[in-house]
């Protein structure tokens, strides 16, 4: 049975080839990038978006690995993947997707499991036991209790978390899936959050044509396309589906005007705060208008003679002890930057200073150092051709995840 067919074939940054294949029956997408090495990489990406703070895409990915249809049990993924010479399976949830992977030594272990695990993904059993010891519990001494649970208790009110929230809710109004807690907020995984939900969310994004399979290392695309077979025959003995809408479709919120929010956070030192200033960038298929305010970003704060270290940090009246500018990969990208360790008296002053900054340097081409800024680009081509060097599985796989969510034709 051959189902999948080859969609596009390229090579990539550092030289290394990357093929594309899609099943014509049931719409799983398979990435693979053969070079030499000793470790096999997988990645598992599913397309999800939130629809409220309940936390389910977290959730769901917790209770994956509490057993699948085929395999009942608790724990076998990770005995059959230590079996297989891996050093055990994870998987993290961002924003737009949810992404479980593996690393293996060598191939032959890593088309064992991989079936396995793909079983895990579309097949979980989602139990009600499962849910209460994971997600949320009662304990003993009558706390609050979970996986779920205490991880995001560890982290929901700290100053960045708090502040990470609500630049997001800003910058992207509401109805919209990037402005909402993707790994739950505490009310909720007490109060809404419930099994039921997590079954219909994974009924509604675990499906084939909304997985992606990457796999990275010393393995040829046709011993994968064998290994996922058992698995599409899986999928096409249970019959249709329903209709299929791809996430992440509907247009986004338009940002009617710019926004203060003062956000208050509970810490040890009233002295100091934090400040984000976040822009609503372009669409993600601009490269290379992204590329462009990337590069700029790096001009601007990467080292103690950038413009914005300069005006913040390095002066003999500093405002903050730190400022970095971030990029968060959207549809419609957000480029922000983040001020640490502000002094308290200086909070309200930084928002002006900086967009002042910005203005004089948009407005005078002459307070750019072109000399500098030839420097910043060689040295984040550097840094592209560095990581496809030390660590070509995650980089690859980040770029194909990019592609995976948000490109619709073969040039993006």
């Amino acid at each position: 049975m051959n189902n999948f067919e080859e969609t596009c074939s390229l090579r990539t940054d550092g030289d290394l080839p990357l093929v594309k294949f899609k099943s014509k029956v049931t719409g799983l997408t398979v990435f693979v990038s053969e070079f030499d090495g000793p470790l096999v990489n997988g990645y598992l990406c599913v397309a999800t978006e939130a629809e409220d703070d309940d936390g389910l895409p977290h959730t769901l990915e917790h209770l994956v690995f509490m057993g699948s249809e085929d395999y009942p049990y608790k724990g076998v993924l990770d005995q059959l993947a230590n079996r297989c010479l891996a050093s055990g399976t994870n998987a993290w949830t961002d924003t737009d997707h949810t992404c479980y992977t593996m690393t293996m030594a060598g191939a032959r272990g890593f088309l064992n499991l991989l079936p396995v695990y793909l079983d895990h993904v579309l097949y979980p059993l989602l139990t009600e036991a499962a849910f209460l010891t994971e997600v949320h519990h009662i304990n003993g001494e009558g706390e609050d209790a979970g996986v779920v649970y205490s991880e995001m208790q560890a982290r929901e009110n700290t100053g960045e978390s708090l502040c990470m929230l609500g630049l997001l809710r800003t910058v992207y109004p509401a109805p919209c899936g990037y402005g909402y807690e993707t790994g739950g907020l505490m009310k909720n995984l007490r109060e809404s959050t419930s099994n039921k939900k997590v079954k219909m969310y994974h009924r509604s994004f675990y499906r084939p044509e909304n997985l992606c399979v990457i796999v990275t290392g010393s393995v040829a695309p046709a011993e994968v396309l064998k290994a996922i077979e058992p698995i599409e025959l899986k999928i096409i003995s249970k019959g249709a589906r329903k209709p299929f809408v791809r996430p992440w479709q509907r247009p986004l919120p338009p940002l009617p005007a710019s926004t203060d929010l003062v956000v208050p956070y509970p810490c040890d030192d009233d002295d100091h705060g934090l400040v984000y200033v976040a822009y609503r960038g372009p669409p993600l298929k601009l490269y290379r208008d992204i590329a462009a305010l990337l590069v700029l970003e790096d001009y601007l704060t990467d080292t103690s003679m950038s413009p914005l270290q300069k005006l913040f940090v390095e002066t003999e009246d500093p405002y903050c002890s730190m400022v970095k500018a971030r990029f968060i990969e959207n549809r419609e990208c957000c480029f922000y930057f983040v001020f640490e360790n502000v002094t308290k008296r200086k909070l309200p002053l930084i928002k002006d200073t900086l967009i002042k900054a910005l203005g004089e340097i948009g407005q005078d081409p002459g307070r750019v150092d072109l000399d500098r800024m030839s420097v910043v680009i060689q040295r984040r081509k550097l840094r592209i051709l560095n990581q496809m060097e030390t660590c070509p599985h995650e980089t690859v796989a980040s770029n194909v995840i990019g592609d995976f969510l948000y490109g619709d034709t073969v040039d993006d």
